[in-house]
Formats: structure tokens, C-alpha cells, sequence
């Protein structure tokens, strides 16, 4: 019995150890409600893609940002379009659209993974 008091202590210890050192290291604090960002995300994306001519592809992207399982996967999803609108609407057009919808993502992903701002090259 005591072992095992012992045993939820240290975890509650180790846990709290994790998230301090975690915190050191700069990762963002987390919404506490990211599902309705999510969700503008979602429609700020299906936004983009509205208004283009129907094709396999558009029917493929839309449908996948529409069934995104979460904010990784749109955040990756963000290749796709760019292909698709780079495609459709040429590059600058599609990557003015894209840098609005990327901006959407601060806070949602850790830091390391958000995309470095750089130069447009012309």
C-alpha cells in the first residue's frame, strides 16, 4: 500500500518535471479551447479552394482538409493546396492565400514545426 502511494507521487513528480523542463525550451502554451480554431482553420481552407474549377484533384484536397482527423494533418495539408492553387492560380496568388491561412496555425503546433518566414523569390 505504501509502495504504491510512493508510486503515484513520483509520477505526479516526474510529470510535473517533464512539463517544467518542457517549458524551458520555449514550447508555445496550448489553447485551451483549439477546437474552434481548428474548425476556423478548416473553413478558412475550404474558403481557398472555393470558386476554382472542378477536377479530381480539387474533389481529392477539399475532401481531405473536409475529413482532416486534426491540426497536424491540415497543417500538412498545406502542400496540397499550395500544388493545387499554384496550379490553378499561379504562385504568388496561392501563396498570399496560404501565408494567411498558416498564420492561423500559431499556437496549435510547437515552434520548431511552424514554417520560418522567408523570402519570396521572383
Amino acid at each position: 500500500m505504501a509502495w504504491q502511494l510512493f508510486l503515484k507521487k513520483m509520477s505526479w513528480k516526474k510529470s510535473k518535471f517533464a512539463s517544467s523542463l518542457m517549458s524551458l525550451f520555449g514550447e508555445p502554451v496550448r489553447d485551451p479551447h483549439p477546437e474552434s480554431r481548428i474548425k476556423d482553420i478548416r473553413q478558412a481552407m475550404l474558403d481557398s479552394l472555393s470558386g476554382l474549377s472542378e477536377s479530381h484533384q480539387l474533389a481529392r484536397v477539399w475532401a481531405r482538409v473536409l475529413y482532416a482527423p486534426d491540426i497536424q494533418a491540415l497543417w500538412y495539408l498545406r502542400s496540397d493546396m499550395m500544388t493545387l492553387l499554384a496550379g490553378l492560380l499561379g504562385e504568388s496568388v496561392a501563396h498570399a492565400r496560404l501565408a494567411v491561412i498558416t498564420l492561423m496555425f500559431t499556437g496549435l503546433l510547437p515552434a520548431a514545426q511552424m514554417a520560418r518566414p522567408r523570402r519570396l523569390r521572383t
